[in-house]
């Protein structure tokens, strides 16, 4: 299905405005497919996120704030999110000794141990999405979504 059909409109105003749609509906769709498979596990796809980013750690903590600034969605509420993850003892915060502001997060192994659950029907999600592209179509859109992603980022500072 195109994206004309997908939201039931005849034409767009360019190529450029049917790719922004395109961008837009694509993110939101992997975004309710990650919705489903994360629900029965009570988590959350800001939460996995998190989770993935303190895996990456190897063990080794990192402040909150950092975490912020690698998430997908940065706009997130990370201290509630963070909260949260406590709570389910997948991951354990730690305040530092020199900066009473300053707490450090780090995965625990039952966020280990969820993580390890999720990442084969996660990639396997992915895998599906991508599957009538070849490694060359999947470089050349990832070259082009970074000049995309160049521009709305040089956009945000005008802002």
């Amino acid at each position: 299905m195109n994206i004309e059909e997908h939201l039931h409109q005849p034409a767009f105003h360019s190529e450029q405005h049917r790719l922004k749609f395109h961008i837009l509906v694509v993110a939101r769709q992997f975004d309710a497919l990650a919705r489903r498979i994360l629900k029965p596990h009570g988590v959350t796809p800001p939460q996995y996120n998190v989770l993935r980013i303190l895996r990456g750690q190897k063990g080794r903590p990192l402040a909150i704030q950092s975490v912020a600034e690698r998430m997908i969605d940065p706009a997130s509420n990370i201290s509630r999110i963070v909260d949260k993850l406590v709570d389910k003892k997948w991951v354990q915060r730690t305040p530092c000794k020199n900066d009473r502001r300053r707490a450090d997060v780090s995965i625990l192994p039952l966020g280990q141990t969820l993580l390890q659950g999720l990442d084969e029907p996660m990639n396997r999600l992915f895998a599906g999405s991508m599957a009538n592209l070849d490694d060359k179509a999947v470089l050349t859109l990832n070259a082009h979504l970074e000049k995309v992603l160049d521009n709305t980022d040089d956009l945000l500072n005008q802002f």
